[in-house]
């Protein structure tokens, strides 16, 4: 293999890398809160990309190649990171859509959902399922008027999941007892959620 051919190599790594940054934001994106491993998956493949660039000099023929390679990735990377930034939820719904049929089940199965209780948390009236869909849940709840999964990973730190509340989001009394923030609509009577409860 001549030094061309290595130098081509390394370009494309590079952009191979960029693109595996995109996919593991969109992994990343799917979740309500972000996981921590994606913040180590893309600390890791920023490693290896400067890892592949480094080594011996280039050939004066192809020295262009490696910076080329670089900026490509650096662009694929950045550019999708907006990209998702910018779309907001749009990779959450798209997976919870696809799981959507499997969380409809799970609500049908658990029955009457909760009437107003004194705490914020009540049981949950069925079986917690260890998988919904594509997420791995590690609890349910009950809360007045609807139902709470929670995620088995954290998001960064913090707790996250989904909730079901076909008539809205407690409200007043309810309300205070009800510690989650970060409520986003994901689909009707569904909520993405994080807290740092």
């Amino acid at each position: 293999m001549t030094s061309t051919e290595r130098e081509c190599l390394r370009a494309a790594g590079l952009v191979a890398v960029g693109a595996a940054v995109v996919a593991v934001l969109l992994w990343a994106a799917s979740f309500p809160g972000w996981p921590l491993a994606a913040g180590v998956i893309v600390s890791v493949l920023v490693l290896g990309g400067l890892l592949m660039i480094m080594g011996a000099e280039p050939a004066p023929a192809a020295r262009w190649l490696r910076p080329a390679g670089l900026v490509a990735a650096l662009v694929l990377a950045v550019g999708g990171g907006i990209a998702i930034e910018v779309g907001g939820d749009v990779a959450l719904r798209a997976r919870f859509e696809h799981s959507r049929p499997s969380f409809e089940q799970v609500v049908q199965e658990a029955g009457p959902l909760p009437g107003s209780g004194a705490d914020h948390w009540q049981a949950y009236p069925g079986t917690c399922p260890p998988q919904i869909g594509t997420y791995a849940i590690s609890a349910c709840h009950g809360f007045a008027g609807g139902l709470m999964f929670l995620q088995e990973r954290g998001a960064l730190g913090d707790d996250a999941g989904f909730a079901y509340a076909p008539h809205g989001l407690p409200a007043g009394d309810e309300a205070t007892r009800f510690p989650p923030n970060g409520f986003t609509p994901i689909a009707d009577g569904w909520y993405a959620w994080t807290c740092s409860c």
